[in-house]
């Protein structure tokens, strides 16, 4: 009897240590800083994507004159960019120019436009990117 307590308690605390230990692991990966990719040929600095870490798949990073990135995130070889604008009507230029260099590692790219220091929190405009559709930009407001 003792022998089994012994047993089970040993298989349980064995068990909480994997899961500390896996946290542990997940939390530092967190943390780890993005790497960035080689400069494409043809592209100056500023178009060079990222590269996630996690992932191996290229990231934007950009800012242009009176719009922004504000967040961004991929899974499954598909894109969600949100974009701070002050223009909503260049939209779809923005998003090509976001896109552009990612295209061949995505199969779809979304793009969310908010207004800039829009405070609901809800996009205005949505441009989506397939290689099959090329760019539809869609209102998401009347």
């Amino acid at each position: 009897m003792p022998t089994r307590v012994l047993v089970i308690g040993g298989a349980f605390t064995a068990q909480i240590v994997l899961i500390a230990l896996l946290l542990w692991v997940m939390e530092r990966d967190g943390r780890a800083p993005t790497a960035t990719a080689a400069p494409r040929p043809g592209l100056d600095r500023a178009l060079t994507p990222q590269v996630d870490v996690l992932s191996g798949r290229p990231r934007v990073r950009l800012a242009g004159a009176g719009w922004r990135l504000v967040d961004q995130l991929s899974a499954h070889f598909a894109l969600v960019l949100k974009v701070e604008a002050e223009n909503l009507s260049d939209a779809k230029s923005i998003a090509q120019r976001l896109t552009g260099p990612v295209t061949d590692s995505y199969t779809e790219v979304l793009v969310y436009f908010y207004p800039t220091g829009g405070k609901n929190g809800l996009p205005d405009r949505r441009v989506q990117w397939t290689e099959a559709g090329g760019y539809v930009e869609m209102s998401l407001r009347p």
